[in-house]
């Protein structure tokens, strides 16, 4: 068995089929070259795997079921397949798209990593792009980054992220860590679309892209290895960059243009547009995860520096988000890993399996 397109596209979604639709649709718009094969990961359990397929099939859509293939995956992390094809207004196959639905939630990267991990035994692909389900790439996204890699030698490259279509503001050029103030910064956030991109600059401030669009070749994975399944949510990007980094850099590719509306799976129960308890609570625990795994000698300080970032929470109204910020923080600080099934719980998000492991430090 072989993968006959030359780069894998991977999104992990969480019962959200109505982003995950809108991501396929626009990879439907896509430029011809490169080919790709979609790998859709569906992290939310039976009930949501049914609403995905459902929405991908519905009336009037141009995708159809179709027979499973020998693409293989790990029967302990995945529970159910199915492949889809997305067709042409002629007939002929657009792409194809293979769906799996987990037996537990296994997060951003272990939903990442439950495709990726049994594909390297594939031969065929030469790349992978990550998308996050609420993206909607424009149709040269992928060719961009494709040529970006090969022409600036990088194998890892992230794209222009905008808040949403037609944006005059970038939300993001990639991500960078600032050890003074213990937080990762979004390079260039609100910066003007139209404004002259030196890349060699751009690129000398990227710690990663951001996992929002995020294009490693192969033979980068071959040396860095998959991501980090310890973080659950948050982090994992940066620091697969960061070991990327060490083996060449990794790039910006501006032309790469991807809409992204963010925040989709970690909303409040309620469904609000503010940052979740769960996305709070990750965000404290996973900096000092990853200080401790990245720049242990700074460890000290970042605590101190959370302190200072919990203390700025205190205002009216957002004692639960300090709360959360603080129990994070405790957890970090204990090293505790993986899923945190209490949060999950208190977030109305359903979990089960293991709870959070320690870290061995």
């Amino acid at each position: 068995m072989r993968v006959t397109e030359e780069v894998i596209v991977l999104v992990v979604g969480f019962r959200n089929p109505g982003d995950v639709r809108n991501c396929v649709r626009a990879l439907a718009g896509a430029t011809a070259e490169p080919g790709f094969e979609v790998f859709i990961t569906e992290n939310g359990g039976p009930s949501a795997m049914d609403a995905l397929v459902r929405v991908l099939v519905g009336d009037g859509s141009l995708c159809q079921m179709a027979a499973d293939d020998a693409i293989p995956t790990d029967p302990r992390l995945v529970r159910r397949r199915q492949r889809l094809r997305w067709c042409r207004p002629d007939g002929g196959v657009r792409m194809w798209i293979n769906m799996a639905e987990t037996r537990e939630n296994l997060g951003y990267a272990g939903g990442v990593n439950a495709w990726l991990r049994p594909l390297l035994a594939v031969p065929g692909w030469q790349g992978a792009w990550i998308l996050n389900p609420d993206a909607e790439p424009s149709p040269r996204a992928l060719a961009e980054l494709v040529s970006h890699a090969a022409t600036r030698h990088k194998g890892m490259v992230g794209s222009r992220l905008l808040p949403h279509a037609g944006s005059v503001r970038i939300h993001s050029r990639g991500l960078a860590w600032r050890k003074l103030i213990a937080r990762t910064e979004a390079v260039d956030y609100h910066a003007p679309c139209g404004q002259p991109v030196d890349l060699q600059h751009v690129e000398a401030r990227l710690d990663a892209p951001s996992g929002a669009s995020l294009f490693v070749t192969r033979k980068m994975i071959d040396a860095i290895g998959l991501m980090d399944e310890r973080y659950f949510l948050y982090f994992e990007d940066l620091e697969w960059g960061l070991r990327a980094r060490q083996y060449g850099g990794v790039g910006y590719a501006h032309a790469s243009v991807v809409p992204h509306v963010g925040g989709t799976t970690t909303r409040t129960a309620d469904g609000g547009r503010s940052p979740s308890y769960l996305s709070v609570y990750l965000e404290f625990r996973n900096r000092i995860l990853f200080v401790r795994s990245r720049y242990p000698a700074w460890l000290a300080w970042t605590v101190v520096m959370q302190v200072v970032h919990v203390i700025s929470l205190a205002k009216p109204g957002a004692f639960a988000s300090m709360s959360a910020a603080v129990r994070g923080l405790v957890a970090g600080i204990r090293g505790e890993v993986g899923r945190p099934d209490h949060m999950l719980k208190a977030s109305g998000r359903q979990s089960h399996a293991n709870p959070s492991t320690r870290l061995s430090c």
